[in-house]
């Protein structure tokens, strides 16, 4: 029998555990930046990329990077000016700052809402208090629902200062032995040579200082990021320690206790100035994890608080004027109802086209009493799409596939059959509404052990597909899934935590 190969974001974890014991990457610094998290997470995408799981679009030459670069804030406004309501091209006074990462966006009534974001900012709204949303991304997606700051100015001038301004010097204890380790186990790492490492800090190092800008005119009690170590994601979270404002992570995806974002074995005493305060988890479970944390030697710095999943609520209520007009919008889309309704979540990784092919051929054979539900993910490219463009393009009257990516998950799952996926984590998300999910990729199980012991989740070959969704009921007892806290009393609490921790970040900057 063939052993099983680990995933990569298995062996990255397993590789990190022995680097953080091995090495003193925890010290790695440049000034107050903490940089250990952020060679931590491009290791992983170094990986990801070798793996050949990476379809995205070859990176531009400097000198396109350079013209796009230059050109973003009349770009920026020219895409805009059919949305002029919402395009904000300056800072204001606000109660709370949004950092979005782009795509974790659902579009509704015609506009695109941030898909994290927006049910904290209807509740500040509720408590009379204002938000000051920022997305970045080059603005595909418009129009907006709420007005929207583009972060991508920040991106573009922090890696031109980058560029022209000086060289940081980084203190990186055993790097060299480090590298070498890599190069022992066969792994890539070009992202910490030390070149590449001097052009992440310096880039994060700018964007953190006009981060700190917008900070000081919009002058926040509480900042959010979702996906806090993507994209700008550390330079926000730095930049928000540096002028003591509480910045929580919001929960996007399921951690399971092994997710490489939410998984440190030591931390320095001081936390990591580039990673979140605060962690908004979906589920009890996973705000303790936080709290566990190398033993909580950082707890004063970091800390998980159980918000729930704030988009799911309304969601999970029968009753809810939400659940009933999605459902209506469901219903509407065709006068024939189906025996099962499955969705098929689509994910953009590379070496994947025959399994997709394989299944679209599934989707052929199967009953026309089964409706199949075709989604994007919000982050797929045009390139990516084509890993599974047999799918996209399938055209019968039981195969829905553009509706399938405008209505929110929730809602879908809602009144789903069965999730059909490689590994993806709208799993965890089916979970909730007792929907059972299928994994055609190897990888699954171990991104979701959890799932899979609780039976809520199992790996099949696609040859058996047809077969084991005619095992399954028709329709899913919904699980014990009870609603999420108050959300309300989860910003209470927040609030109650940010006094302390603008006092505790002033105390260190006195001591340092």
């Amino acid at each position: 029998m063939t052993p099983k190969v680990p995933s990569v974001q298995q062996r990255h974890l397993d590789l990190v555990d022995e680097i953080e014991q091995r090495f003193d990457v925890v010290h790695w610094r440049s000034g107050d930046i903490d940089l250990w998290p952020l060679a931590r997470m491009d290791l992983f995408l170094d990986m990801f990329r070798a793996s050949g799981g990476d379809t995205a679009q070859p990176r531009a030459s400097a000198v396109q990077r350079l013209a796009g670069g230059l050109a973003s804030p009349l770009a920026n406004a020219w895409k805009s000016r059919g949305d002029l309501e919402h395009w904000r091209p300056w800072t204001r006074p606000a109660d709370a700052i949004v950092l979005g990462d782009g795509v974790s966006l659902d579009k509704q009534s015609g506009a695109w809402r941030d898909r994290h974001g927006e049910a904290v900012m209807s509740a500040l709204e509720g408590r009379g208090q204002a938000s000051f949303l920022m997305q970045p991304g080059g603005l595909d997606r418009l129009p907006w629902a709420r007005p929207t700051f583009a972060a991508n100015g920040i991106a573009v001038s922090a890696a031109l200062a980058a560029a022209l301004g000086h060289k940081p010097q980084l203190d990186l204890s055993d790097h060299a032995p480090l590298v070498n380790f890599l190069s022992e186990q066969g792994v890539p790492g070009p992202s910490l040579a030390l070149r590449q490492l001097i052009k992440r800090t310096a880039t994060t190092a700018a964007a953190a200082r006009r981060f700190q800008q917008v900070l000081r005119r919009v002058r926040p009690r509480l900042a959010f990021v979702v996906t806090y170590y993507a994209g700008l994601g550390p330079a926000f979270a730095l930049a928000c320690r540096r002028e003591g404002v509480l910045c929580v992570d919001l929960q996007h995806c399921p951690h399971e206790g092994r997710h490489r974002a939410y998984h440190w074995r030591r931390l320095p005493e001081h936390g990591y100035s580039t990673l979140p305060a605060a962690f908004w988890t979906w589920t009890p479970e996973e705000a303790e994890q936080v709290a566990r944390w190398d033993n909580g030697r950082a707890a004063d710095w970091h800390t998980g608080l159980h918000g729930g999943h704030s988009q799911l609520g309304p969601y999970l209520d029968d009753g809810s004027p939400c659940a009933r007009a999605w459902d209506d919008r469901f219903y509407a889309l065709s006068d024939v109802s189906f025996e099962r309704e499955i969705l098929v979540a689509l994910q953009p990784i590379g070496g994947r086209r025959q399994v997709w092919t394989a299944l679209a051929r599934q989707i052929e054979a199967a009953p026309a009493s089964w409706r199949w539900w075709i989604r994007r993910h919000p982050a797929s490219s045009p390139l990516q799409d084509a890993e599974h463009q047999d799918l996209l393009a399938l055209q019968r009257p039981n195969v829905v596939v553009d509706a399938a990516s405008d209505v929110p998950l929730p809602a879908l799952l809602r009144r789903m059959s069965v999730l059909v996926s490689l590994a993806s984590g709208a799993s965890a998300e089916a979970a909730a509404f007792g929907v059972p999910a299928l994994f055609l990729d190897a990888d699954g199980p171990s991104a979701f052990p959890g799932l899979v012991e609780r039976g809520q989740a199992e790996l099949i070959a696609v040859s058996d597909l047809a077969s084991r969704i005619a095992g399954l009921p028709l329709t899913p007892s919904r699980p014990a899934w009870g609603p999420p806290p108050p959300i309300e009393d989860t910003l209470k609490r927040l609030d109650g935590m940010a006094d302390t921790y603008r006092r505790r970040c002033l105390a260190a900057a006195l001591r340092g």
